[in-house]
């Protein structure tokens, strides 16, 4: 589907397919970009009509057409990632800004965290097993567990670690973040925020171990082996943030062998999963479908960081979220 509208200087392409983006939206577009006409399109050959045309582009546009868009000047994600910059490393060098919705994921991917946390903590895969089985079972506190007390270890905290800390917080956890370049003289009283370079150390120590990282170069497969070894034997290990970070047959052979006590995960190194995959099979692994980021009003939300950044983009400001493409995030 495509609607048009009264442009100036280049146009605004939406990548979008129908029902995604909100209603009213181009029109929106259209008033925060000082007129400019609005193109919302879905399918590549369509989208390619207008690659001569593009000045801003924002939602899902195809990554392979990035570099055949030769006035193309700011590309706004609709997500948080950029890790397909991997794929495409012929646009990196080009002169546009990348920018994306990070900052809207934190409520939804913390809950989602939770979810899975404790759905481990009260056994609930076990529970929903013996539901359909029209079987009653009462476990004891030897198969239970509790997050009260317990230490949370945050790779890659950002925005969302910290709505992640605000929720273990409140189930009396502590936390520890790991960033790669903790902010300097940043005071907060629930939350330790080391350098990453202290993973090694800080492993040992933490009972669930929750990885946000970006999926960059220095990033893919980082946490493998060694890593689980690292890791107390009751210990969780979640991811939620690039399923490529983790190295998964380490973490398959870390569960089949007890090394950790089990794995809760939403994204994967390759999605969707393998079939074949030993992780579908074992106990004391959770799987969500990679469906942590979404919520209900997902199209609204991100259309808000569109239209706030498309302001600053007309009046010559520095964007929000904005994007280092040789580092990737």
């Amino acid at each position: 589907m495509m609607k048009t509208m009264e442009h100036k200087k280049g146009i605004v392409l939406v990548a979008l397919k129908p029902g995604s983006f909100p209603a009213g939206g181009a029109e929106k577009v259209s008033a925060a970009g000082e007129g400019r006409e609005v193109v919302v399109a879905s399918e590549q050959d369509e989208i390619a009509q207008y690659l001569d045309r593009i000045e801003i582009a924002a939602g899902d546009f195809p990554f392979s057409l990035i570099s055949r868009a030769p006035n193309l000047r700011w590309v706004q994600l609709w997500s948080a990632g950029a890790d397909w910059l991997q794929k495409y490393p012929e646009v990196k060098d080009l002169p546009f800004l990348l920018t994306t919705t990070s900052g809207m994921h934190g409520p939804q991917m913390a809950e989602h965290l939770f979810a899975l946390l404790l759905a481990w903590c009260r056994a609930l895969p076990k529970a929903f097993a013996a539901q359909r089985q029209h079987q009653w079972l009462k476990l004891g506190g030897g198969s239970l567990s509790l997050l009260d007390g317990k230490s949370m270890l945050i790779l890659g905290y950002g925005s969302i670690g910290e709505s992640a800390a605000r929720a273990a917080a409140g189930f009396g956890m502590s936390v520890t973040g790991l960033r790669r370049n903790p902010p300097a003289g940043k005071a907060d009283g629930t939350v330790r925020i080391v350098p990453s370079a202290r993973l090694h150390d800080e492993l040992p120590r933490a009972d669930f171990v929750v990885n946000i990282l970006p999926h960059t170069p220095e990033t893919r497969g980082s946490f493998g082996k060694k890593e689980f070894e690292l890791m107390k034997n009751s210990a969780v290990y979640c991811n939620i943030g690039r399923g490529a970070t983790t190295d998964e047959t380490a973490l398959a052979e870390a569960l089949e062998r007890e090394t950790i006590a089990g794995a809760l995960l939403d994204v994967f190194g390759t999605e969707p999963l393998d079939p074949g995959s030993p992780l579908w099979d074992m106990e004391n692994v959770i799987i969500t479908g990679h469906y942590g980021g979404i919520r209900p009003d997902y199209g609204e939300k991100a259309l808000e960081i569109f239209l706030d950044n498309l302001g600053r983009y007309t009046r010559g400001e520095s964007l929000m979220n904005l994007v280092d493409k040789r580092q990737g995030y």
